[in-house]
Parts: C-alpha cells; structure tokens; sequence
C-alpha cells in the first residue's frame, strides 16, 4: 500500500530540494533524478520558468492567484512491499508523469534511510509547456487512484475499494487501524454521534466532553482523547476532511435542510422544448440531399434499428461531406488523416523551434534582472566583497547559470528579452491555431467513421432477420 501527499512550498524551496536530496537518504543522490531539469540547478530553474511565464502571461497574484513556487508529493512504500529501491524510484517517475501530464519540471527522489522506502517528487507550480499554474484543487484522490493502479501492475499490496474521496491513511494509522486501536478512528466515531445526536455547535462541544474529548479552538479546531495514548491534540482536518470546524458546523445544519426541486410538468416540458430554438452549427457548404442519404434513412426507418440522435447525425455528416457512395467513407477518412499528419507535423516543427525562444527568453530574462548585481559584486572593495557576496548569494548563483545555459545556447548575451518573448507568443499563437485545426479535422474524421458503421449496421439488419427467422423455421 502506497501512502501518498501532496503539499505546496511557499518559500522554502531551496531547503525542501536540499532535504530530498540528501546523500545521506538517496545512496550518494544515486536516486536523483529530474524530468526537463538538473536536480542541481532547479530550485533556480523553477525560479526563471515562473518569472518568464509572468512575462508571458501577466503577474496571477495581482488576481488573487496561489503564489506557491512548487508542490511536494510523498509516495510512500509499506514495509512489507517487496519492491527495490530503484523499482520505486522508476514507479515514482511513472507517477509523477501521468499526474504532470509531461509539463512541469520536477526533481525526484528515493529515501532508504528509514524502515520503508518512500519518495519524494518536487515538482515546479509553474507548467514550462503552457506557463499554467497547476492546479491542486481536490487532487488528493487522484494523485492515490494513480498510485493505487501502478502499485497493483507491480504487485504491491493496495486497499481494495478505497474511499478515493479521503486522504490515504500512513501505514502506521492503517495497521492500527485494522488492530482497533486507531486513537483517530475512535474520535471520527466520537465525532459522527455527537453530530447525530445535537443541532448546534454548542451542544456539539458537550457531546463530545462527556465522552471524553478534549476540544482545543484556535486558526483550526483539534481534539484529544483523555486518558488514552494520544500525547498530543490532533487537528481536525487531519483526522478527515468531513471533521474540520466548519465541515462539522455544515454537518450540524445538514439535517435541518430541506432541498425541494422544481419539477416542470410533462406537458410544459414539452412546450418548451418545441418553443426552444434548434442549435446550430457552422457550415462550410450547404448540406446537398443525394439519393444515398434518403436511401439510408429509408432503410434505417424500414430496420427501426437506429436512434433518432444518431441516425440524425449520420445523415447530418453523409450530407456535409457530400458522400454519394459506399466508397466516399474512405476516401475522406484517408484525406482528413493525411491532413492531420500535415498539420501535426507542422506544429512539432513549430514546437521545437519555440521552446529554444523560450529557453533563450527564460535565461536572458533572468541575465538582465542580475546584471546590476553582478556589476555591483565587481565594484566591491576586498574588505566589503565577502559579506556583499554573501548577502546576494542566490541572485548571483542565479545570473551564472543563466550566463552558462546562453553560452551553451549560442545566444548573445546583448540580445533583447522582450523582442525573444514576443516571437514566443507569436508562436504559441501560430500553434493554438494548428491544435483547433487539428481538433476539427479529428471531430471529422470520428463523425464519419460513426456514420459508416452506422450505415453499416442499417444494412446488415435484414440478414439478421432473415437468420432469426430461418432459425425460428428450425426449431419447429
């Protein structure tokens, strides 16, 4: 079983990257590794991916937007799973892609330092694909479906239908869990029947002292069981999210709610949908009415085989495609695919020129905003140096490595940011366009091939009546 965590890293992300990192946990860094980004380098990396995406996209906290720098996933491993740390690490890579989808930077790595191996991924909040920012709302559930999935291919032991919509419990809180000495799963049980036996919040708290229950409010609400082993109060929220202050309040006026729905009448119903215009969609041509089409909606009507929607749809697309013949389906499907080849093979020529821009545009980004800096460190005096030195440590660190990788580039250093941010956006501006495109010629072709074997169907309905019935004739 796989216990999995996610949480976002505001400003200590040099010391979190430092912390998964260690040799002393990760074999000599043996089990480091980065996607799109050198372990080393990547707390700066994220740094400049983020600053050249707020020139690109504008600044998100101005909207009220997260400002977290990354986010940190924990995977870890029971005990007795019998699994490799260099199985885990490659498991984890596995995670760690289908979650980002291939777009975000990240930096994993693999702890054996303790009694179960886990891992640790610290992925940037900022996409370098799309300059999104990720978003982590109600992530919790997938991030463990995923887990859960790669842990059963492996043979790892999993919890077999799970509540995907709670946190995974730690293996410890499980095996207590299964032994019935959960602390944890005595108040939630506390909790529940407090919730079920009083209306307010008050009332709620009494419940809970007669049972024994220390309730302690502050920022979050904790409790602790006395004369129990639990040492410490635990925050609500971190026993569940159904046991939070205010998830407890909303479960206190649950009962109390009354939903009443409004039910439109059989008839007005039907009123209205006549009354209600039909939809329309944009046409490159006016849809022609051969005699394959009508021949087709006769057969489907004779067979009563096909639905309304879909027989109406398959028309709708033998008539804009203008197919006049059994032979047409091809020939358009096989036009429409040697297309989207075109069209895909343009935009991974495009692609693979914009992301050198952006890599030019990040670092010389980052070459400009430390340049003062760097000047400024040259100036100094050898008494004033060391301390000036120590003071802009990060920033300096930062204006090298983004000196290296525009040597590495071949980019002038005197070559201006902004007109490189522009070619950027002109050309994800070029690839927005070819993906519409792209997606309008797959919608085509999956339209068509519906169509076909639609019409497939339709005639293969008077065979399958003419067995039935020679069937019928044999068992008599």
């Amino acid at each position: 079983m796989a216990y999995t965590r996610i949480h976002g890293i505001k400003t200590t992300l040099n010391k979190a990257l430092d912390y998964i990192e260690n040799p002393e946990k990760t074999e000599e860094q043996l089990l480091v590794s980065g996607y799109n980004v050198d372990p080393l380098s990547a707390s700066i990396e994220y740094r400049m991916t983020a600053a050249l995406a707020r020139e690109i996209k504008g600044d998100y906290t101005k909207s009220g937007g997260a400002d977290n720098l990354a986010y940190h996933m924990i995977q870890s491993f029971a005990p007795y799973d019998k699994i490799t740390a260099e199985q885990a690490h490659e498991l984890g890579k596995k995670w760690a892609d289908e979650i980002l989808q291939g777009k975000y930077e990240y930096v994993i790595s693999t702890h054996v330092d303790k009694g179960h191996i886990h891992n640790h991924i610290i992925f940037n909040a900022t996409s370098f694909y799309d300059y999104s920012k990720y978003d982590n709302y109600k992530v919790a559930a997938h991030l463990r479906e995923v887990s859960d999935r790669l842990c059963a291919e492996q043979g790892l032991y999993v919890i077999e239908k799970p509540n995907l919509k709670k946190k995974s419990p730690t293996h410890y809180e499980w095996e207590q869990r299964k032994a019935g000495t959960s602390w944890k799963a005595q108040i939630q049980s506390i909790i529940d029947k407090a919730i079920s036996e009083t209306n307010d919040y008050e009332s709620f708290k009494a419940a809970l002292e007669k049972a024994n229950v220390e309730v302690k409010e502050g920022k979050r609400i904790s409790f602790k069981i006395t004369g129990t082993g639990q040492e410490r109060f635990c925050r609500g929220d971190r026993i569940g999210e159904d046991y939070s202050r205010e998830r407890i309040i909303e479960r206190l006026a649950e009962p109390k709610k009354k939903h009443r729905e409004k039910v439109m009448p059989p008839k007005a119903a039907e009123q209205g949908a006549a009354a209600a215009p039909a939809a329309t969609t944009p046409r490159e041509r006016q849809p022609v009415f051969s005699s394959y089409d009508r021949k087709i909606e006769w057969q489907a009507q004779r067979t009563k085989l096909a639905a309304t929607k879909e027989l109406a749809a398959a028309l709708l697309t033998i008539r804009q495609e203008d197919i006049q013949q059994e032979s047409d389906f091809d020939i358009r499907v096989n036009s429409l695919l040697e297309k989207s080849s075109g069209v895909r093979s343009t935009m991974a020529e495009l692609s693979g020129k914009n992301q050198q821009y952006k890599d030019a545009a990040k670092y010389l980004l980052a070459f400009r905003e430390y340049l003062p800096i760097k000047q400024e460190a040259e100036r100094q005096s050898p008494f004033t140096k060391k301390r000036f030195l120590s003071r802009y440590e990060s920033e300096l660190s930062a204006f090298d490595h983004a000196a290296a990788q525009l040597e590495k580039l071949g980019v002038n250093t005197n070559v201006d940011p902004d007109k490189v941010i522009t070619l950027v956006k002109d050309q994800d501006g070029k690839i927005s366009g070819l993906t519409s495109a792209l997606q309008e010629v797959t919608d085509r072709i999956s339209s068509i091939r519906k169509a076909h074997e639609l019409v497939e169907s339709i005639k293969q309905e008077p065979k399958r009546e003419q067995d039935k019935s020679r069937d019928k004739e044999q068992e008599i």
